[in-house]
């Protein structure tokens, strides 16, 4: 019989077929979150845990699709640029999901694959969609840019503080990839011929110009 888990991405993926409002898609899952951990937390930590694991699985699968969604700078820029995050959403989402990593650190102590695998997973497919995304606020000033890239930073270094011990070579790199980009936001960048030859899962010809 499947795994619960299992049975949530199954939902995702059905999400992300039938729909192409991608950020009130994650919206709905972090209000769903919100309301499942007032429960979990007071009840078992392996509860909490478990939701934890399934906000992060289900945020990992629409990133690493949003990752392969994001057009090449010689695609034109059309409609179908509705199916990506915006870019504030995901920014939100990071920052979402590293205050909720931080303060139940009560109930996910224990569990060290939680951070040095789902977590780091999650925010590396996240932060790779960020740096790339073609609707990023080039209008916002470069110190208003880094000063949101510094909040991530600074929580991610909270949730180091808060858990101390070795921490994995993916968490590290999360740290790396989230300081390089609140010193320059441009700094993981993509070089010219690889923004001008980026692959992608939505070519123009099979997605339409307009809205329906």
């Amino acid at each position: 019989m499947p795994s619960p888990l299992f049975l949530r991405l199954v939902n995702t993926w059905r999400h992300l077929v039938l729909r192409s409002d991608i950020d009130d898609i994650l919206l709905e899952l972090l209000g769903r979150f919100s309301l499942e951990k007032i429960y979990a937390t007071s009840t078992d930590r392996d509860a909490y845990q478990y939701i934890v694991v399934t906000l992060l699985s289900q945020l990992r699968v629409i990133f690493d699709l949003q990752r392969l969604t994001i057009p090449s700078e010689s695609t034109h820029v059309g409609w179908f640029l509705g199916y990506l995050v915006s870019w504030e959403v995901a920014l939100r989402c990071v920052e979402f999901v590293l205050q909720s990593v931080f303060e139940c650190r009560e109930c996910l102590w224990e569990n060290r694959q939680l951070r040095d695998r789902y977590l780091a997973e999650f925010l590396l497919s996240a932060l790779r969609v960020i740096s790339l995304h073609p609707r990023a606020p080039t209008n916002q000033r470069a110190k208003d840019r880094r000063e949101r890239f510094s909040r991530i930073y600074g929580a991610l270094e909270q949730v180091f503080d808060s858990y101390p011990g070795r921490k994995s070579l993916l968490l590290e790199v999360c740290k790396e990839v989230a300081g390089q980009l609140h010193a320059d936001p441009e700094t993981l960048a993509l070089p010219f011929k690889l923004r001008s030859e980026l692959p992608n899962l939505t070519p123009a010809s099979l997605v339409p110009e307009t809205p329906f």
